[in-house]
């Protein structure tokens, strides 16, 4: 006996534990990839969602802005494949888009500012206080900040979804990188000459 243990129960305790290990490895390897590779429909509902929760803080900000939400798509620096462990027809993105904000003046941008921060702390968001504003981290991780722009400072909505991994179709019409306001769809005034 080793330990107290028979040797008939060590050899299925063994095996467990190197099926795990593997399975643990496996899991690891996936990660330090950058997730799953998902389909080119998961990626495009979640450019939709990513666009949806923006435009649903955009409509609940209070006072409201002057003008109806229109996003702008743009460009993420950080979901790159740094160690090229994507294979041919993989591509990765991240969907930001920014929703420049009208306000009457300064103080509707701040009474803005802290209206939003009453309704996430109301709906259980942990609130985040950024330069210049405020973010939180919606449900399928989609983060979203209102602040005043880096450059300019005029305010704006930024909703950020998630860095993914899917598989390019390259029959498939959608190309993320051509729909500009995040409605899941490339629209003829979006298509490169």
């Amino acid at each position: 006996m080793i330990n107290g243990m028979k040797p008939k129960i060590m050899v299925p305790v063994l095996g467990v534990t190197l099926v795990a290990l593997f399975g643990l490895t496996a899991k690891g390897c996936e990660a330090i990839q950058g997730g799953p590779v998902r389909s080119t429909e998961a990626f495009r509902d979640h450019v939709r969602a990513t666009t949806r929760a923006g435009e649903d803080v955009y409509r609940a900000l209070s006072p409201a802005p002057a003008k109806e939400p229109y996003a702008s798509r743009q460009d993420s620096s950080s979901c790159v494949d740094d160690f090229g462990f994507d294979v041919t027809g993989v591509s990765r993105d991240e969907p930001v888009f920014i929703w420049d904000l009208d306000f009457a003046s300064d103080d509707d941008y701040r009474a803005a500012l802290a209206s939003l921060r009453n309704t996430w702390r109301e709906d259980g968001r942990t609130v985040e206080k950024v330069d210049n504003g405020i973010a939180a981290t919606l449900d399928d991780g989609i983060r979203v900040t209102l602040h005043l722009g880096y450059y300019d400072g005029e305010p704006e909505l930024r909703a950020e979804g998630t860095c993914m991994r899917y598989r390019d179709s390259y029959g498939d019409e959608y190309d993320y990188m051509f729909d500009d306001n995040g409605d899941g769809t490339v629209d003829e005034y979006e298509r490169p000459n």
